[in-house]
């Protein structure tokens, strides 16, 4: 699904009675919501927007979020595991590190100078969020790791991560 929307996260559980939620940022290096004033929903393949009433906290890459539009237990159960966006016009890197996860699909991976493969998706169901990487038609998954990271050029569309030699070929 290819849009103008950016993938910030999951809803993972509500939060209190009064129909707060709590989302799971899926971001690296992302210390900050940017200033928006709706969130949109994925529901059945829509964006549905809803507008932003009360943010709680924003920690440990989880944010608690009251919206205008959920006002109960029973409301905020109907969007638990739903997947979050916001407009990809709102949302302006701090630095070349931060980044949604989602934004790096379709980008080159190098090492070095050597290409490896090309991130086909994002595994965020493991312990630690991985790249899902296709390298001679098999899929490898490389974490997602500060330390993993050298640089991103997101007008190339390429990534250059530092990986042990050798973890490519035991895979």
């Amino acid at each position: 699904m290819k849009t103008d929307h950016v993938k910030i996260g999951t809803i993972v559980s509500k939060h209190g009675y009064k129909g707060f939620i709590k989302i799971s940022v899926s971001s690296f290096n992302f210390d900050q919501l940017p200033d928006i004033k709706y969130l949109f929903i994925d529901i059945n393949n829509c964006f549905i927007p809803f507008m932003i009433e009360e943010i709680k906290s924003f920690s440990n890459n989880f944010l608690i979020i009251k919206l205008v539009e959920v006002n109960s237990e029973e409301e905020a159960e109907d969007i638990i595991f739903k997947n979050i966006f916001i407009d990809s016009e709102n949302y302006e890197p701090i630095n070349n590190k931060s980044f949604f996860h989602d934004e790096l699909i379709g980008f080159t991976v190098y090492k070095g100078s050597d290409k490896i493969g090309v991130i086909e998706g994002i595994n965020t169901e493991l312990p630690q969020p991985v790249f899902e990487v296709i390298v001679d038609s098999k899929k490898i998954m490389i974490p997602i790791h500060e330390d993993l990271i050298e640089k991103i050029n997101k007008k190339k569309n390429i990534i250059h991560i530092d990986i042990p030699d050798g973890l490519i070929e035991i895979i």
